[in-house]
């Protein structure tokens, strides 16, 4: 794995869904903590990108669009650009625009994502679809165009918790996160001078988290009950204190790393977090002895939920 050195200060970061919640605090972080660091921030509402480079500036700096054709000079810092990152070709025209204003991007954080909790059932097709393309699609694009042209960066892509323990209600958003497991694993096996590192936040507050606790079945919020979320702020702060000390597996609380410690086991697969060769252990004697009877008690909640449903395919 690539020895990038992380840091705020001498920076060109990009941050894909810098429009709000946690990509919004990181351009927040960079831009307040640094002197030279220049931020680019990237999603797909226009409104909201400039809004939130007021937000972020104290409306300081007049939220400016990067273009082939008005370069960047650089000196407010930071600028946007919209793009469906989801759509391959609207991300090669991304770097398209990168490439015309000689930026060289140092580090790239992949925070573009989003959560439907519902029943499988209850989902719709778009909905399902939107699933996989906000937080699968996103880093896929965004991670292939880095290994291509940039492969001398720090790739961050953000994962969740739900790679580790998948469970009634994330149908719409969990097998993406591990989509995103997976593929760090190989991006760390085919790109050597790239430094690959992988955040799997718990629960923090955001805009889009509070939207998801309007919608979220009583059964997920049950199972889930032990986390709680930290502040949008206080989750970013975790992140980059992890990242400084050189690791590259991060959770952001206490159950995120319990559950890392599960999914390690006796699998650890080019695993680099926080105290690794303890969750390495505790791992193997989890699976042994404490995930056997978790399970069990979720396994009890969950049918008892399943009895007080009404079946809707049962005949009156």
């Amino acid at each position: 794995m690539a020895s990038i050195k992380y840091g705020l200060e001498d920076q060109v970061v990009l941050i894909t869904g810098g429009s709000q919640g946690l990509g919004k605090q990181f351009a927040k972080k960079y831009y307040n903590e640094s002197v030279r660091s220049k931020v680019v921030i990237v999603s797909r509402g226009v409104e909201k990108l400039r809004n939130a480079i007021q937000e972020v500036t104290d409306g300081e700096v007049s939220p400016r669009p990067l273009t082939k054709t008005d370069i960047w000079s650089g000196k407010d810092r930071i600028a946007y650009v919209p793009c469906d990152l989801s759509d391959y070709s609207s991300v090669s025209q991304l770097f398209e625009i990168l490439k015309a204003n000689d930026i060289v991007p140092t580090q790239f954080l992949a925070c573009a994502g989003g959560s439907t909790p519902k029943l499988f059932k209850d989902l719709t097709g778009e909905q399902l679809e939107a699933g996989v393309k906000m937080n699968y699609f996103t880093a896929l694009f965004l991670s292939h165009k880095v290994a291509q042209l940039y492969p001398y960066s720090h790739l961050i892509l953000f994962s969740s918790e739900t790679a580790f323990f998948p469970f009634i209600g994330y149908a719409q958003y969990a097998p993406s996160k591990e989509g995103i497991k997976a593929l760090v694993s190989i991006l760390r096996q085919e790109l050597s001078h790239t430094r690959v590192s992988c955040v799997y936040p718990g629960n923090f507050e955001s805009e889009g988290f509070a939207l998801e606790e309007l919608e979220k079945p009583a059964i997920t919020k049950k199972i889930e009950g032990p986390s709680e979320p930290i502040s949008c702020e206080e989750c970013c702060n975790r992140i980059v204190r992890r990242l400084s000390q050189g690791y590259d597996d991060i959770t952001v609380d206490l159950v995120g790393w319990f559950l890392m410690s599960t999914d390690m086991g006796l699998n650890k697969h080019d695993n680099y977090s926080f105290l690794w060769f303890l969750q390495l252990i505790l791992g193997t004697l989890s699976n042994l002895f404490i995930v056997p009877i978790f399970m069990l008690m979720c396994r009890y909640d969950i049918n008892k939920w399943h009895r007080n449903q009404k079946n809707p395919f049962q005949r009156k």
